[in-house]
């Protein structure tokens, strides 16, 4: 795991030069000193001759971890990495404190952060080193001198300089690949944001030129209409301006990163209402029977999101209910400090091999022979919901319909007097 190896380079204290002052600065502050070199090199002869069952130790402390026993699958690598980490135990006794030293040490930090070890494994594992050491040193003689514990606490002394060199590499280069994950994400979310405008634009310039096209009809021929088709037109017009500002408010929801400015009591019951319209045509299409309470209470959450979520849940519903026979059920029920909602309908059921697919992006169930969709709607509706701090689940039966749960906040008692998002 350590991989470190013995330094061959010119020893002694004085050979660490004044240009490398953060190795001077170490030494100073764990009080490592000439005579603690005296000391660790006294130690090296006896340790050499319990040094394989030192390294034993550590390696047993590692296996003793399921996440570093999957570092440590090869034979061949763990005597490899055994070897190395004896020789290295070995080394830290010849206290060469130098700039090759401190290099092998960082390059031990980073190739520990670039797989993924565990700080607290590496540290555990040294401890483990520690207390064998200090076993089987005191093991060997029953009299402990003073010289003695001095010398052994030499050796602890060069494991902190050890260690401390290592951690430091190893959290620089953690940190230096967040940095740049952090940045790759900074980047992609400006792009996002740069194509939600555009698309935006592309989305709403039609539907403005079906807005003037309604104003011409009305203008030019709307005395010679029967009072249906002028009402028809309306609701047309009446439809591309409630889309239009639809389009807003979605792109400024994707655009914003304040969660908590946007929290505030909504009204579920105008969510709803909102999906039912919007859904209207399928709905009558189909002929699906809808049984919703009145009221739904408020919930603590953000307005554009509940009703993009609750529409997405409604419309899978309706979709996937049989036609002429189709019942969808939507029902609230207060919790402890949440309230559960559940959309239930009657359809053909999920297998339970796609209860987890269908929230994925583009993914769709095979419970169906209906016109494929985008497949987004179940992951914008859990986004959605999660980002209100929420939660959804799913229920189903192959045969005999399904049943989405969606657990949100209720509204804090702090925040009761608020004027709401809405009412109900």
């Amino acid at each position: 795991m350590d991989a470190g190896q013995p330094h061959s380079g010119s020893p002694g204290y004085d050979g660490v030069g004044g240009e490398n002052r953060s190795l001077d600065e170490r030494l100073d502050y764990l009080a490592l000193s000439p005579q603690d070199q005296i000391r660790l090199r006294f130690l090296a002869p006896q340790f050499a001759c319990f040094s394989a069952e030192l390294v034993e130790a550590f390696y047993s402390h590692l296996f003793a971890s399921p996440s570093a026993a999957r570092f440590l699958r090869d034979p061949a690598v763990v005597d490899r990495l055994k070897l190395l980490q004896e020789r290295h135990f070995l080394s830290l006794l010849e206290a060469n404190w130098d700039d090759k030293y401190v290099e092998r040490r960082r390059q031990v930090g980073h190739s520990h952060a670039d797989v993924g070890v565990d700080p607290e494994l590496f540290l555990g594992a040294y401890s483990r080193y520690v207390q064998e050491s200090f076993r089987r040193y005191f093991a060997a003689d029953g009299r402990v001198m003073s010289s003695d514990l001095e010398a052994m606490l030499s050796l602890l002394k060069v494991v902190f300089l050890d260690v401390g060199i290592t951690l430091e590499a190893y959290f620089s280069q953690a940190t230096g690949a967040l940095r740049r994950a952090l940045d790759m994400y900074w980047k992609a979310n400006v792009e996002l944001r740069q194509f939600a405008h555009l698309a935006s634009h592309d989305l709403k310039t039609p539907l403005a030129t079906v807005a003037n096209f309604c104003d011409e009809a009305l203008d030019e021929f709307g005395g010679q209409m029967p009072v249906e088709a002028r009402q028809l037109i309306e609701s047309a017009r009446q439809r591309t301006f409630r889309m239009s500002k639809m389009i807003d408010e979605l792109l400024s929801v994707a655009t914003s990163f304040d969660l908590a400015s946007q929290l505030a009591a909504v009204s579920s019951q105008e969510a709803l209402e909102d999906a039912v319209e919007r859904l209207t045509p399928l709905i009558r299409e189909k002929r699906i029977r809808l049984v919703i309470p009145n009221p739904l209470p408020k919930v603590w959450g953000d307005a554009v999101r509940l009703r993009e979520s609750f529409y997405n849940l409604l419309s899978n519903a309706v979709k996937f209910s049989p036609a002429e026979s189709g019942v969808v059920t939507v029902t609230a029920r207060l919790g402890d400090e949440v309230v559960e909602f559940t959309f239930a309908d009657n359809g053909p059921g999920i297998p339970t091999d796609d209860r987890t697919a269908i929230f994925a992006p583009f993914r769709r169930s095979s419970r169906t022979r209906e016109p494929a969709g985008s497949g987004l709607g179940l992951y914008f509706a859990k986004a959605m919901i999660e980002y209100q701090g929420g939660q959804i689940t799913v229920e189903s039966e192959v045969g005999r319909g399904s049943r989405f749960h969606v657990t949100l906040r209720q509204v804090p008692s702090s925040k009761m007097g608020d004027s709401p998002a809405g009412s109900d």
